[in-house]
């Protein structure tokens, strides 16, 4: 069942990135981050349906040997080693975007590098583990 689910999301995903490639969008509007969103790369995007938006989610591959669990595993132990507390998630469902830029927010965000972290509801995709704990001291510790 949760594969199902990994996959509807997916496919979900693939069908917002093919609607925005054809409306002529290949990037987000960087006009619209804040200066300190563009420097830290993490972006205000809508959570993930029944997510927090305190704290630190890392969505990744459960149990995986990919190169990019094999990130998230580092991070989550990074996290642990500085005492900071974190919940991680393999699939995220989004059923209420309100608008054409939050689709865009979070079509981008998933379609790139994972993990995707959020953290005190920014997001960002692959992020190293000291930009993490970075945007958590300065997100006010979740």
């Amino acid at each position: 069942m949760k594969l199902l689910t990994v996959f509807v999301v997916m496919g979900m995903g693939l069908a917002l990135v093919a609607t925005w490639k054809m409306s002529g969008n290949e990037s987000i509007n960087a006009g619209s981050l804040s200066e300190r969103d563009a420097t830290s790369g993490f972006i205000a995007v809508p959570m993930p349906d029944g997510v927090s938006d305190k704290g630190v989610v890392i969505f990744a591959p459960a149990n995986c040997p990919s190169d990019a669990a094999q990130r998230a595993e580092a991070l989550a132990q990074r996290l642990r080693d500085r005492g900071i507390r974190y919940m991680r998630a393999s699939s995220a469902e989004y059923s209420d975007l309100g608008s054409r830029e939050e689709v865009e927010r979070v079509t981008a965000l998933m379609n790139g590098p994972i993990p995707v972290v959020y953290v005190n509801g920014k997001a960002k995709a692959n992020p190293r583990p000291e930009e993490v704990e970075a945007e958590y001291l300065v997100a006010g510790r979740g």
